[in-house]
């Protein structure tokens, strides 16, 4: 009986390796959920909202709150914008709203006349008023950039399976 004590060994060499291809299927797919849950869902509905503004006339907003909330940096072409809080009061069909999404292409010349004027023109979603944006426009990066986590989360769903596949057949 002493020569067949490997054959037990083996078998539970077996179930260890396959209990630990089912937990790294189990972190891929959790971490391709948070990936596609936290940075591309955020973006998506971001480009969503800014999209929807993206035909409608402009109306006049007052300045409650806006400041920027990072220091400009240098770049290679010079100085960039930085992003801003905001918080502009509209009214659309009698009812008040406060706008906070300043969209990508809000410069630093739109909001030196926004704080000099106090009003600023805000590009109405008609669906949501309250997403409405200061600015039209999305730029290119900002569809890449959730691309890739996109494609990163479904390799990651893939890369499950796969080992969810090898600890079902080891």
């Amino acid at each position: 009986m002493a020569k067949l004590d490997w054959l037990e060994n083996n078998d539970y060499g077996e179930r260890q390796t396959r209990k630990e291809y089912l937990l790294a299927a189990l972190f891929l797919w959790g971490l391709a959920l948070v990936i596609l849950l936290v940075p591309v869902r955020s973006s998506a509905q971001n480009i969503y909202y800014i999209n929807a503004a993206e035909d409608t006339p402009s109306i006049t907003g007052h300045v409650v709150q806006l400041e920027p909330t990072m220091q400009r940096r240098k770049g290679l072409t010079g100085v960039k914008g930085g992003s801003y809080r905001a918080k502009i009061d509209i009214e659309y069909n009698g009812v008040p709203y406060y706008v906070t999404n300043v969209g990508f292409n809000f410069t630093r010349a739109m909001y030196e006349q926004a704080l000099d004027s106090g009003e600023v023109p805000v590009y109405l979603n008609p669906q949501r008023p309250e997403k409405s944006v200061l600015s039209k426009g999305v730029p290119f990066m900002q569809y890449f950039l959730p691309g890739v986590f996109a494609a990163l989360g479904i390799f990651l769903l893939g890369a499950g399976v796969y080992y969810l596949k090898r600890s079902r057949s080891s």
